[in-house]
């Protein structure tokens, strides 16, 4: 019986965490398309659009989208540190853009452009790990 129980209570924590962590990728889905597919591509096709893809993004290095023209701050970054696109960076971006790479023509959060007001529910962590989450999916 002992025995039965174990099996069964192993079984409730897999199908919980394959559940949860199911639902984290789904709202993580929704918030990237809600904050980012209006200036970044999340397809596997690639396409720059006002900002470059995200398709692969988690760990990849800093600023090397094939065909997008970064801007002069975003390059100068960079172009002067081994810097990639790692959990915790990409929680350092989605925070604040302006204060990880100081003149991004990313949202600058004080302002009031479009771009900038989608940053505004991302202040919350737990809104950030579940986007991350999803980044981490497209690749």
């Amino acid at each position: 019986m002992k025995h039965k129980l174990f099996i069964f209570m192993l079984v409730v924590v897999f199908v919980l965490g394959w559940w949860l962590h199911w639902s984290s990728i789904e709202k993580g889905k929704s918030l990237a398309v809600a904050n980012c597919s209006g200036c970044h591509d999340l397809s596997a096709q690639k396409k720059n659009k006002r900002g470059p893809y995200l398709w692969g993004i988690v760990n990849r290095r800093i600023g090397i989208a094939d065909g997008f023209e970064y801007s002069g701050a975003f390059r100068q970054f960079a172009d002067s540190r081994p810097f990639f696109w790692s959990e915790i960076n990409l929680d350092m971006l989605i925070t604040d853009p302006d204060k990880l790479i100081p003149g991004t023509r990313m949202a600058q959060i004080e302002s009031d452009s479009k771009h900038a007001k989608a940053f505004q529910n991302m202040q919350n962590l737990d809104n950030r790990k579940e986007l991350i989450v999803f980044l981490q999916t497209l690749n």
